[in-house]
């Protein structure tokens, strides 16, 4: 018999599991990772400010005073020549994809811990919590990685010759860094949480109900 279990803690790991995977995801899709000084433009009498950006493997720049230029700088992906796109970020860029694709399985997991609560006799939630954990490890390698670039010449035409492994120069952090940090964090709350989930999901207030005949389990 198939029984369909959730319960307030497990809804709010999977929930959790589901935002730190968007997090992560949109901070490697977009480009404000580093933000350069801002530029000052006078179109058609109207001053306003640009600010070029780099994430991490792509970029916006302005080009010709009158358009803006955004797009991928990573033309060859890994094979792309590490002046244009520095092995640090490269490493970086593996880590977080690894910790996000990582991620996504523990939500697909989550999902299906509804319905089937274990495989080889080990729970799911669990087995999602311990995968977790290792995701992040992944994240964590991947954000340290990040600034180790800043030192190459692409970033130094950005932020100036001061720039440095971890000192960004006349560069600022951009908010893409801080979401993926966050989103990182997310992840060892959610791992932690797994735990919880997963002992409310094999309670005895389930078993009672599942001793019931209930094939629907809900419980706050």
């Amino acid at each position: 018999m198939c029984y369909v279990i959730i319960t307030g803690r497990s809804l709010a790991w999977l929930l959790l599991s589901l935002v730190a995977f968007m997090l992560i995801l949109s901070g490697i899709m977009t480009p404000k990772w580093l933000l350069g000084q801002p530029v000052v433009l006078n179109e058609n009498n109207i001053t306003g400010f640009f600010v070029p950006s780099v994430g991490i493997y792509n970029r916006c720049i302005r080009i010709r005073d009158y358009s803006n230029d955004c797009g991928s700088f990573s033309f060859y992906g890994f094979a792309t020549d590490s002046n244009f796109y520095p092995t640090p970020w490269k490493a970086a860029l593996f880590f977080l994809s690894l910790c996000a694709a990582i991620q996504f399985s523990t939500v697909l997991a989550g999902v299906m811990a509804c319905c089937v609560q274990s495989v080889f006799k080990k729970s799911v939630i669990s087995l999602a919590g311990a995968t977790q954990a290792l995701g992040g490890l992944f994240g964590v390698l991947g954000l340290l990685l990040y600034p180790w670039g800043w030192g190459s010449t692409r970033v130094r035409k950005l932020c100036g010759e001061n720039s440095e492994p971890y000192l960004p120069g006349d560069c600022s952090i951009g908010w893409s860094l801080f979401v993926t940090a966050t989103g990182v964090a997310q992840i060892f709350l959610a791992s932690a949480l797994s735990k919880s989930a997963d002992r409310a999901a094999n309670s005895d207030k389930v078993q009672f109900q599942m001793d019931e005949g209930k094939q629907l389990i809900c419980l706050a």
